[in-house]
């Protein structure tokens, strides 16, 4: 007897979600300033440009039933524009890119490492003036419209327009990862097994400590006493800036891939356990004082790889090894499916500035764009 499978149904993520197929590893994502374009960093070196703007967004897609008042999203209708990748790998994959005026990028250049910018089209082209130095580390500072780089233990502060060094000083060791203050008057920088906080005015340096671990992610608390960083040796280290003094929180199960700091929901969050692992602000565990813990998400089986924090919602992004994603409400056990496992993991995850899309790259060469409606979190 014949048997008639019925149509799968169509998932969430199907109908918010856009999703390309890149061919190779996607290492890193990065939303430009404006939101207008997704920059991808893939693990062969070449980039990947995507436009933001969609032609048939989820906004646009959504009808509400007229007797039931219900709300659905229709199918897309036409195929996505391709992705504009580079010929050739442009891009250090070790040097991550940051934001570069209101729609580019700034990256290491693959074959020296010397400092290079593109635009939200793709286009790539060489900036001049800071020497041929390879580049170690790179963050955006927009409000004052500058980004700082650094070249070995040499750190920078430079014009966005022009590219021209404005200021620049020697630290007392090497820098790999760069992390600015949300009101951009600090700086970290971390490298060599060292964290040298510095005022961005004038690059004084306010104190530089012994940080052991090596440095995945790096980030300020929003009251700009903290740093937090994940290590790959399965822990996470905390800088007390106003102290002057550093602790690490040790015996994760996993390499804390991802920490962020919540403004909305006043918590600090991190990957590396069976659940989102958290704490609430100011609070938080250092020395012998345990803080206040908080538990975000339900705890399972499968260990947290990355968590994203959304940029103004008490939420964040949690992926895991088999590919799943989810959106937890931080200090809550809500959760929402986003992504289904593809047996494939989340290797890099960035919200846009207005929080509306959520960049998602795989480790088999998958990035996608989950737009998320207007009304969804009403």
């Amino acid at each position: 007897m014949t048997q008639h499978k019925p149509p799968q149904a169509m998932t969430l993520f199907d109908l918010i979600a856009r999703n390309w197929d890149l061919g190779c590893a996607v290492h890193a994502v990065q939303f430009n300033a404006s939101g207008s374009a997704l920059a991808a960093v893939l693990a062969d070196g070449r980039l990947a440009f995507v436009s933001v703007k969609d032609a048939e967004s989820p906004d646009s897609r959504v009808r509400i039933e007229a007797d039931t008042g219900r709300a659905s999203i229709r199918p897309r209708s036409k195929p996505l524009p391709p992705p504009v990748v580079s010929d050739a790998p442009v891009a250090q994959t070790q040097v991550l890119p940051c934001r570069l005026g209101a729609q580019g990028f700034a990256f290491a250049q693959a074959e020296d490492g010397t400092l290079w910018r593109a635009t939200a089209r793709g286009q790539t082209l060489a900036v001049n003036g800071i020497g041929d130095d390879p580049v170690t580390a790179l963050a955006s500072l927009p409000r004052a419209r500058q980004i700082v780089l650094a070249q070995g233990d040499r750190l920078t502060l430079m014009s966005e327009d022009g590219g021209a060094a404005l200021t620049g000083l020697d630290l007392p060791h090497t820098v790999a990862r760069i992390a600015v203050s949300g009101d951009e008057n600090w700086l970290g920088c971390w490298g060599a097994g060292q964290v040298s906080i510095l005022s961005r005015q004038d690059l004084a340096v306010q104190t530089t400590l012994a940080c052991d671990g090596k440095v995945t992610e790096f980030t300020w608390s929003p009251c700009q006493r903290w740093l937090a960083a994940g290590c790959t040796d399965k822990s996470l280290l905390l800088v007390d800036a106003r102290s002057g003094a550093a602790d690490r929180i040790t015996d994760f199960p996993a390499p804390v891939h991802s920490v962020g700091f919540s403004e909305a929901g006043a918590a600090l969050v991190a990957s590396g356990a069976f659940r989102v692992v958290g704490w609430r602000l100011p609070d938080l565990p250092f020395g012998d004082h345990p803080g206040t813990p908080i538990e975000t998400g339900k705890p399972g089986l499968t260990l947290v790889d990355r968590v994203a924090v959304h940029t103004s919602r008490d939420l964040c992004a949690v992926s895991y090894a088999t590919g799943l994603v989810m959106l937890c409400r931080i200090a809550h056990p809500d959760e929402m499916l986003v992504r289904e496992g593809t047996g494939a993991a989340v290797n890099a995850m960035a919200w846009s500035q207005d929080g509306a899309h959520l960049a998602i790259g795989g480790a088999d060469g998958s990035l996608a764009i989950a737009t998320f409606p207007a009304n969804m979190f009403k």
